[in-house]
């Protein structure tokens, strides 16, 4: 690949299982699990009866309409990079970098931040040590 090329992922499907899966691969607790969100409705109860509860993180799959890209470009222009770390964060951010990563990115956020963090295991994530017998995350997808 040339120097300043972009990387692309294969995309991953959006898939509870397939994310479920992949988390628990990564080091984060059996406990956790992603599970399909078939309204946004308050009022639609029944169907938000399947959540189980609580929700600790959503993932939004959304198509990005035309023009999306350079749209934010703009409008992101005068904005600082994030750039802080270490323990006093509140917040994990990982700058999406690979194209079509846009599934695992959301995953890595959902499990790094909040309540859901508490569920990562002693090695973090991506330093489990059964990771090393796990297919990359390129032969998961």
């Amino acid at each position: 690949m040339a120097t300043g090329e972009k990387k692309y992922f294969v995309p991953l499907e959006s898939n509870p299982e397939l994310f479920t899966e992949l988390i628990h691969k990564l080091g984060v607790s059996k406990r956790l699990a992603f599970h399909d969100l078939l309204t946004l409705s308050p009022s639609d109860t029944e169907l938000l009866s399947f959540i189980p509860r609580p929700a600790l993180a959503l993932v939004l799959v959304i198509p990005a309409p035309d023009g999306y890209a350079a749209r934010l470009r703009v409008e992101e222009k005068d904005i600082p990079l994030h750039d802080k770390s270490g323990e006093e964060e509140d917040v994990m951010f990982y700058y999406q970098t690979i194209g079509n990563a846009c599934g695992l990115y959301a995953i890595l956020h959902a499990v790094s931040n909040g309540e859901a963090r508490t569920f990562v295991g002693e090695w973090g994530l991506f330093g489990c040590e059964d990771l090393i017998h796990v297919p990359s995350i390129s032969a998961v997808v």
